[in-house]
This record gives structure tokens, sequence and C-alpha cells, in this order.
């Protein structure tokens, strides 16, 4: 499976801003799908009782960080994304549900500086699997795990393919 280059993912987000800020259609995969957004950010809500900090890689237009502030309302929110256009989106989305600041950085989170031991929550949702190749994968754990405050939480949902056909088939609706 040929993979798309950050310049050219950045470039496909940032002309789809629209489509993928819209909560309730989201995207035409099931990563958006409200019952996917809100099964995250409901188990979030029902762990986390105190004030959280959330960041959100590949945040898009910030759906999920919205839907988890319609459900919690104490979080400060670091959103990351390779897309201008989505990171000025979803500030503006979860800027309506929360006061104060709302953190955007446009950058590859492997790379940005990003504080150590300061998240209690990530949300990796549709972005892990334009990771390349077993080192991506070790350094890009490797960071997440470093910015996790001791009991913090990853949550991923993503783009898996399937090594198994009948699986690869029953996963995305292959006909």
């Amino acid at each position: 499976m040929e993979k798309s280059t950050l310049k050219e993912i950045e470039e496909r987000f940032d002309n789809d801003v629209e489509r993928f800020s819209n909560l309730e259609t989201a995207q035409a995969t099931t990563l958006d799908a409200r019952y996917n957004m809100d099964l995250i950010t409901d188990s979030i809500s029902a762990i986390y009782s105190h004030k959280i900090n959330v960041l959100d890689i590949g945040c898009g237009a910030g759906n999920y960080p919205v839907c988890l502030l319609q459900k919690i309302n104490a979080a400060d929110v670091t959103l990351v994304d390779l897309s201008q256009p989505m990171l000025d989106k979803a500030k503006e989305r979860v800027s309506e549900l929360r006061k104060g600041d709302t953190a955007t950085i446009k950058g590859d989170f492997r790379t940005i500086n990003l504080a150590e031991n300061k998240y209690d929550i990530i949300v990796a949702t549709a972005v892990l699997h334009h990771l390349r190749d077993d080192k991506y994968w070790e350094t890009a754990f490797a960071k997440l795990y470093s910015l996790l405050k001791p009991n913090g939480s990853l949550w991923i949902f993503d783009l898996v393919e399937q090594s198994n056909t009948n699986m690869q088939h029953l996963i995305y609706d292959l006909k």
C-alpha cells in the first residue's frame, strides 16, 4: 500500500476542512462516526473526574475534543495537525466550548516541541496509519509515552490493514 507524503496529507486536509468539521457526517469512514466519538469520549469522561490536559495529534477539525468538551468542561486542550486550515477550524470549534486558551501547533507530532509528562489524555484518531515503517512506529510511540503524565492514557482509533482477507472485507465492507 503506497503511503502519502506529509506534504500530500497536508494539502489534502487543507482543502477539506468543512467536510471534516461536521460532527454528524465527518468522514465516510467509521473513524469519526458519531458512535465511535461517543464511545471514546464517554470512556474518557467516565475515567477522569478531575481537570485534564488533552493532546489531540492529527486533530483535523477538532471533532474528538469538541465531542469530549460537550461531556466535560474541565480540560486544557492542545491541538496538533499538519494543516493550518484544520487547526484554525478546530481552535474555533473548541474555543466555543471552553473558556481560556486552546493551544494549536502546526506540524508532525513526532518532531514538534511538546512538554514531557504533561498530558492526561492523548487522542490519536486516523493519524498513525500514516507511519511508514517500524522505525517510525517506535519513534512515535516513544514520543507519545514521554508526553503522558503517570497514569495518563493514549486513545487510538485508526485504519488498520488486515493481513487476513476475510477480516479486511469484514472491517471495510469490501464487496
